[in-house]
């Protein structure tokens, strides 16, 4: 498939999913209504921003924040499972969302609560907070932390984000595992017992169904930090280190929603480096997910639209759109 038709068959897709988010939100009178838990949908914001909708994306990022923000800068939530368990992950987003749509003092009110749980020595920032007595550190949280520092122009921040990313690579013992959560002294958590999600603790490199999204997440960090400051030596050896991984794992294993942020990170690492390699690792993680987009526009879970992955697949279309 030509860059052209990979481009092509994004936007139409991302437009399709934008038709149903605005038809979903209309039916369901969502901003209206009194749902049990707005942060639900902590992805849209930042989508709507992406696809031009400013007014319906503010709309929604303050009444996700009228509903559900604290006192501190969290947000009060019905979180469960993965957003449970990565708790920072749904701020982040709308940190992002807040940035973009120049909503300063809530951005600032949210990085207020993560900066507490921010490690200035490693650099990473905790998964979950609220574990204060189980604390981890681990690149998904922290790439996005190194985006929303690249969004507000903060070298300082992205360079840490960047330095405790430099770091979890470099501890890597071998080439079958990658080992996705550090102690809070930077050491990799390498004892994964039964009562943990192991697929959130480690990726055994070139299987299926693995959560390669986490190795995404960096290279769209790294493409941005790029972006924004600017070529580093530093960043493009840990690219090229996450490009062979990513390699090695193979395009068959990648033909996975579980792979989806690789699509969009190494578009994004192509559309700064001319680098094809990425490309040709994006596009079968990319034609898989579009392969499962159902005929409405949304991803389904368990037979229904999955709100949080449709609005998300939503963006990192839009973004491949843009980066090509």
């Amino acid at each position: 498939m030509s860059i052209n038709e990979l481009k092509s068959k994004c936007n139409t897709a991302a437009d399709l999913t934008d038709r149903w988010m605005f038809k979903h939100l209309a039916m369901e009178n969502i901003v209206g209504s009194t749902i049990s838990d707005p942060v639900l949908y902590y992805k849209w914001p930042l989508t709507l921003f992406s696809r031009g909708k400013k007014e319906n994306a503010s709309e929604l990022l303050l009444w996700i924040a009228e509903k559900c923000l604290s006192d501190n800068g969290d947000f009060e939530s019905k979180r469960s499972g993965f957003h449970l368990e990565f708790h920072s992950y749904a701020n982040l987003w709308l940190i992002l969302a807040a940035i973009e749509l120049k909503e300063y003092s809530l951005a600032d009110k949210l990085f207020g609560f993560l900066f507490r749980y921010h490690n200035k020595i490693t650099g990473g920032l905790s998964t979950n907070p609220s574990n204060k007595k189980k604390i981890t550190e681990d690149p998904l949280s922290t790439s996005f932390l190194g985006m929303a520092a690249c969004k507000i122009n903060n070298q300082d921040l992205a360079g840490l984000c960047l330095k405790y990313l430099i770091s979890l690579v470099e501890k890597q013992p071998d080439q079958k595992n990658f080992y996705l959560r550090t102690k809070s002294d930077g050491s990799l958590i390498r004892n994964i017992t039964s009562d943990l999600d192991s697929k959130t603790y480690l990726l055994k490199i070139g299987e299926k169904d693995e959560s390669y999204y986490f190795l995404g997440a960096i290279c769209f960090f790294l493409a941005n930090y790029t972006k924004t400051f600017g070529t580093v030596d530093e960043v493009s050896k840990l690219a090229d280190r996450v490009r062979q991984i990513l390699m090695s794992i193979g395009a068959e294993a990648l033909k996975t929603i579980w792979a989806a942020k690789v699509g969009p990170g190494c578009v994004a690492l192509y559309s700064v480096t001319s680098d094809k390699q990425y490309l040709d690792i994006a596009k079968p993680v990319i034609n898989a997910v579009l392969a499962d987009q159902h005929s409405e526009g949304y991803w389904l879970k368990n037979d229904h639209p999955w709100i949080t992955v449709t609005a998300e697949q939503c963006y990192w279309l839009t973004e491949i759109h843009k980066c090509l």
